[in-house]
This record gives C-alpha cells, sequence and structure tokens, in this order.
C-alpha cells in the first residue's frame, strides 16, 4: 500500500480538497483507498460523509494500532477524525502515529489529510509515509510556510529515509489576479525542482463537490467541467510521480 500524507502548517490551502480528490480519483481508477482524517477538524471525515467507516485516527493514536480494513477494488474507506484528536508534540503520540500508520493494511492507497500545524500526529505519519505533498496558496502569509514544509521533510527524511517529496502544488490559484500570476511566477523561479507544473484553481466546483462528497466531475456546471479536467491533468501527473503511470 502507498501512503501519501498532504501537508501543510497553514490553514485553508486546500489540503481538504486535494486529498479528498485523489482518493476519488483513485477510487474511479479501480483503486481500494483508506481515507485518513488527522485533522481535528473533521474536514474529510465531513466531505467523506458517503464512505463507509473503518476506524476512528482517536483510537490509533491512544493505542498505536490500526484498525483492521478490508476493501473492495474501486472502495473508499474512512477513518474518520474526533474534535478530542489532540495537538500534541509529546514523543509518545508520535510514536504511536508512526506505528498506527505503519500497520495500516488492506487497500492500494491511503491518503492521510493533516492539520495545519506540524504537531507529533503529523510527524508521526510522515515517518511511516511513501510521499508527501504540500498545496500551497499563492499569497504571501501562505508562502511564509514554505520553508517549515522543506525543513519537515528534510528532518522526517532523516529517519525515514525512502518518503519522497512529490512538491509543492499551486493551490486555489486565482489566475485572474496579476498578484498571484506573478507570485506563481516568482515560486516556480525559487523552487524550480519543487513546484508542481500543474495548479488546482480556485472553482466554486471544488466547494460543491467536498459539500455533496464527491468526484468534481460529477459537479453538472461549467466550472465542474473546468475542475474536472484541471484536475485530471494533475491527477495523471501523480500516478506517474508515484510510479503508478503508463
Amino acid at each position: 500500500m502507498k501512503k501519501i500524507v498532504v501537508v501543510n502548517n497553514k490553514g485553508g490551502v486546500g489540503k481538504t480538497t486535494v486529498a479528498s480528490q485523489l482518493a476519488f480519483h483513485l477510487a474511479e481508477a479501480g483503486h481500494s483507498v483508506i481515507a485518513v482524517d488527522l485533522d481535528g477538524q473533521k474536514n474529510l471525515t465531513s466531505v467523506m460523509h458517503g464512505q463507509r467507516i473503518g476506524g476512528q485516527t482517536l483510537h490509533m493514536i491512544e493505542t498505536g494500532e490500526a484498525p483492521s480494513i478490508e476493501l473492495q477494488p474501486g472502495e473508499i474507506v474512512l477513518v474518520e477524525s474526533s474534535d478530542e484528536l489532540p495537538v500534541s508534540t509529546d514523543d509518545a503520540i508520535l510514536q504511536r502515529s508512526a506505528q498506527a500508520i505503519a500497520e495500516l493494511d488492506g487497500a492500494d492507497f491511503c491518503i492521510i489529510d493533516t492539520p495545519p500545524t506540524f504537531s507529533a500526529t503529523v510527524y508521526g505519519a510522515l515517518l511511516s509515509a511513501d510521499f508527501m505533498i504540500s498545496p500551497i496558496e499563492l499569497k504571501k502569509f501562505s508562502l511564509d510556510g514554505i520553508e517549515a514544509v522543506l525543513k519537515a521533510f528534510v528532518q522526517v527524511q532523516e529517519i525515514n529515509e525512502h518518503i519522497q517529496f512529490l512538491g509543492l502544488l499551486p493551490s486555489r490559484f486565482d489566475a485572474v489576479k496579476q498578484s498571484e500570476r506573478d507570485t506563481l511566477q516568482m515560486v516556480a523561479e525559487s523552487y524550480a525542482n519543487l513546484i508542481i507544473p500543474h495548479a488546482i484553481r480556485n472553482r466554486i466546483a471544488y466547494e460543491a463537490a467536498s459539500a455533496e462528497g464527491m468526484h468534481v466531475r460529477e459537479v453538472a456546471t461549467a466550472s465542474g467541467k473546468e475542475a474536472a479536467a484541471e484536475f485530471k491533468a494533475f491527477f495523471q501527473w501523480f500516478m506517474t510521480a508515484i510510479g503508478e503511470g503508463n
């Protein structure tokens, strides 16, 4: 099972949109997916409200044990979050989180959504992950977190040597605004080897898909059609990047 952590220590950058749509696209392609919500705000849990529940992340980090889950091809199973999920730097929580994520099995892929902080649970997930991807918003206050993201990856890689950083994904991008187009160019120049060559636009279709808990292509509007084509292109890049492309 390939485990992908969607992470950024800034809130509102589209982590849950990326995590949920990756899960829906993987399932559409016939893969089984465990979606793990490590954020006490429960955004992924809310988006995935129509999926089967396979466990709770609170139990995982309290016990260090992963739930036993059996999936069918094309199925998504949610490990739901709780508002009691602690935001902590405690080493014991880190170790239990890493152990529980490492033990997760039974699917082709595991997509892990995280809170906007590098807490013990986030580091624990990264220590047992195969890939890390970081959505970024092209605004000054959001870009301030890029160095923290890269620092966290370097720290994790010292222990989890096989983890791969897929890159920085421009998210909630407003191409109408000159300031964001300029920022995208600046980021692309500053992080040439790290910027993902796709951008997830700030489209209402993504909000509609999240509200209804569905694949963005099911949003029957012009925005839905545009978002579906956009995310499909990113998804094809993603699959190649993780070694699953044709």
